[in-house]
């Protein structure tokens, strides 16, 4: 049965705006932003966000809640995504790889049309939002499959049409210029600059062990069931060449050392995980504070 983490990475927004008040920050980059759902708040609280990932679904829905700062979805622009069409010849077989694995039979015919769907809209505003809202019902699918009866039966198009409703409420603009890209991280560092540079850098290694719902997602907006994260992360700074402690440790190093014209460097990690970032920090900046309000969610704050 596969396995689902809560997710591969805790990012608390409230935390990460107090922070970036504390230390009178107004514009932030996140070269690792991930699913850009703290972006989006931060971007509501007033703060101009700019976000890379290496992910293309990661961009795409930060499209949809990032940059955009007011496109929304009609009624039949939702209908339009969920459903089967009359005329349009679609890629029913795309997913019949998950087939018994994952899913059912409906569940994999239904990927594949929201899959040749989402493609037929009108602007990245609206397709971000759309990923958005049909990630949410795959995930209610793979949770299912591990707790069959303490979950409802719902019908896809309406599971999703629910979803996609709810992705609405968070567009919204914050009168300032927000961007996401897609690029490994120095590439983001070099394109933007801002107050504060936040980074949550993946674990070593951490590609081999992704939450699946990740690399799925990922497989399916490539239109590919066999696509791995090994794929996206290939040739990445903290990718395959940097699976070994040293290596891992420079580039990290080189991460630090491209960041200095940002005023303040936050980084996120865990207690565990403390050990690998702090004498880094601190040898790129004579003044660092710990805040750690849990052990699974630790911030060093480096200024000049």
């Amino acid at each position: 049965m596969i396995e689902l983490p809560e997710r591969t990475r805790r990012v608390s927004p409230s935390r990460l705006l107090e922070l970036l008040q504390r230390y009178d920050c107004h514009s932030l980059v996140d070269p690792f932003m991930g699913l850009p759902t703290h972006l989006n708040y931060l971007k509501r609280h007033g703060i101009s966000v700019h976000g890379g990932d290496l992910l293309e679904w990661f961009v795409r829905v930060g499209e949809g809640i990032v940059v955009n700062d007011q496109t929304i979805l009609r009624d039949s622009e939702v209908a339009e995504i969920v459903e089967m069409l009359p005329g349009r010849i679609y890629s029913v077989d795309m997913f019949k790889a998950w087939e018994g694995v994952f899913f059912t039979e409906e569940q994999c015919v239904y990927l594949g049309v929201w899959h040749d769907n989402v493609r037929n809209l009108r602007s990245d505003g609206q397709t971000g939002l759309a990923i958005l809202g049909l990630w949410r019902a795959f995930c209610y699918w793979l949770q299912k499959t591990q707790n069959p009866d303490d979950m409802q039966d719902i019908q896809p198009s309406e599971l999703a049409w629910s979803y996609i409703r709810e992705t609405e409420c968070v567009v919204g603009t914050n009168l300032r210029r927000n961007t996401v890209r897609r690029g490994d991280v120095l590439a983001t560092l070099a394109a933007q600059r801002a107050d504060a540079l936040f980074l949550a850098p993946p674990a070593r290694n951490s590609f081999r062990s992704a939450d699946a719902r990740i690399w799925m997602w990922e497989a399916w907006w490539q239109g590919n069931p066999y696509f791995t994260i090994e794929h996206a992360y290939r040739d990445s700074l903290l990718g395959a060449r940097a699976s070994e402690i040293p290596a891992y440790s420079r580039a990290l190093s080189n991460i630090l050392s491209q960041a200095d014209d940002y005023r303040t460097i936050i980084v996120q990690t865990t207690q565990n995980r403390l050990g690998d970032f702090e004498s880094l920090v601190r040898n790129a900046r004579p003044h660092v504070e710990i805040v750690a309000p849990h052990p699974y969610e630790i911030y060093l704050i480096a200024t000049k």
